[in-house]
């Protein structure tokens, strides 16, 4: 018996992942900004529309772990854009679907590469392969309007403490953790306020 798998669009998933450089807040994607008579008068506009998903410090945190999917992880190729990003590949068991979310802290990015019918894309045809470079393509044209020499940071609030720790490599990480989660000083668990 073959369970249906819940879809969704490209679209609902980068809207998602906007969440996280955005401080936990989900802001309603739109596709008309303005309708205006042919006089100029506004007929309809569309106003941004925010509301609280997730808390700033739980977005925080994510944004951190998929900071290190770019710079360690399957995204490590976007790496090579020298910019503030963070992002995740996703491959279906089948590789009929490859996708790559990203974002820097201005804007959130999503590619999707698939059939209209659900088929394989082909072995090996991950979010990685297929995704990933149309991405940065995007990402690479978008940089090149900004300031380089000020790129933006994602901010992190004011109760984020940061703390060294070893990878399965043994490679030292600098990850973000909210206070009074981070590991004790034995690395055996977590501290308790």
């Amino acid at each position: 018996m073959e369970l249906d798998r819940a879809d969704l669009t490209l679209l609902e998933m980068t809207s998602a992942y906007s969440v996280f450089p955005n401080q936990g807040v989900r802001m309603r994607p739109y596709f008309i900004l303005k309708v205006s008579d042919r006089d100029g008068n506004v007929l309809e506009e569309s106003r941004p529309e925010a509301r609280d998903a997730i808390r700033a410090d739980t977005a925080f945190v994510m944004t951190n772990l998929l900071e290190g999917v770019v710079l360690r992880g399957t995204g490590a190729a976007a790496a090579s854009l020298e910019w503030p990003l963070a992002g995740k590949t996703g491959t279906t068991d089948d590789f009929g679907d490859a996708w790559f979310l990203g974002f820097d802290p201005d804007i959130t990015v999503g590619v999707w590469v698939g059939f209209d019918e659900r088929k394989p894309l082909g072995r090996s045809e991950t979010g990685a392969v297929a995704a990933l470079p149309i991405w940065m393509d995007f990402m690479r044209a978008y940089i090149a309007t900004r300031d380089r020499n000020h790129p933006p940071e994602f901010a992190a609030p004011s109760n984020i403490v940061f703390q060294t720790v070893n990878s399965a490599s043994g490679k030292p990480i600098r990850e973000a953790f909210i206070s009074g989660t981070e590991p004790g000083e034995l690395g055996t668990g977590l501290s308790h306020p």
